[in-house]
């Protein structure tokens, strides 16, 4: 291997590392936020902008050395825990509304990535809007989700979800422009007027989607300063639908 190809192959192999260990990241909040009543909740106790707590959930930024002190301290975790994963695991108290804080109690909580379904965060985009190429974006970041989670608010086995990401404003308030989304790729049978991820012509689109009895589809944006697209049976046969949106920042 020539010495650019090594260096190239070894900046790849540390970017897909960092990676991981951000998912690893994002998976430690999501733990802490099933104790909590929400993440804008947590992100008040701890000072911090909720818009700002969200770009670390979504795995778009990282907390500074200050303000990751400030979250553990709210959220009454490790500091070593919380930022690496190593050091005694939490665990958390039962307070009103089945959430909860950190306390000496016997509850299961370690975390390691062998429990979470890591995903690419940006392969594809799927257009909120008339429609967006679906090449694959080159860099390549990852988010983790809890198996456990995954099964009791998805009820859907975690190899069968892929993520896209939205794009454009035509599924607000649904769906805002940049949000992740969750497919299950198994529920590809249009029904129950449900929110879908297309491909047509080359383009991802996710849309609300009616089939009606002649076979043709109605492509419904939940943005009312969007007209419903009618789609003939005879174009709809070329659709291609990759999979049903489950969730996109909440449960569809």
């Amino acid at each position: 291997m020539s010495q650019s190809r090594e260096i190239e192959a070894r900046s790849e192999a540390q970017y897909r590392l960092q990676g991981v260990e951000r998912a690893a990241f994002v998976g430690r909040l999501q733990e802490i936020l099933r104790h909590w009543p929400s993440a804008d909740r947590l992100a008040r106790a701890m000072g911090v902008s909720p818009s700002a707590f969200r770009k670390w959930l979504k795995g778009e930024a990282e907390p500074s050395r200050e303000r990751l002190v400030a979250l553990a301290d709210a959220a009454r975790v490790g500091v070593a825990w919380l930022a690496t994963g190593e050091g005694p695991p939490p665990t958390f108290e039962h307070v009103e509304g089945g959430r909860g804080r950190r306390r000496g109690g016997e509850v299961e909580s370690t975390v390691t990535l062998e429990r979470f379904l890591v995903l690419p965060k940006r392969l594809e985009t799927a257009a909120a809007g008339s429609g967006a190429p679906s090449a694959p974006i080159p860099k390549t970041e990852y988010i983790g989700f809890r198996h456990d989670w995954i099964r009791a608010a998805l009820g859907i086995e975690p190899p069968d979800l892929v993520m896209e990401i939205a794009v454009g404003e035509s599924m607000t308030p649904t769906i805002r422009d940049g949000d992740l989304l969750l497919v299950n790729t198994t529920d590809r049978t249009i029904s129950n007027f449900g929110v879908y991820v297309l491909e047509i012509g080359g383009e991802r689109l996710v849309k609300r989607v009616q089939r009606k009895l002649d076979g043709s589809l109605v492509l419904i944006s939940d943005n009312a300063t969007y007209e419903p697209d009618q789609v003939p049976s005879s174009v709809a046969k070329e659709l291609t639908v990759v999979g049903r949106v489950v969730w996109g920042g909440g449960a569809l």
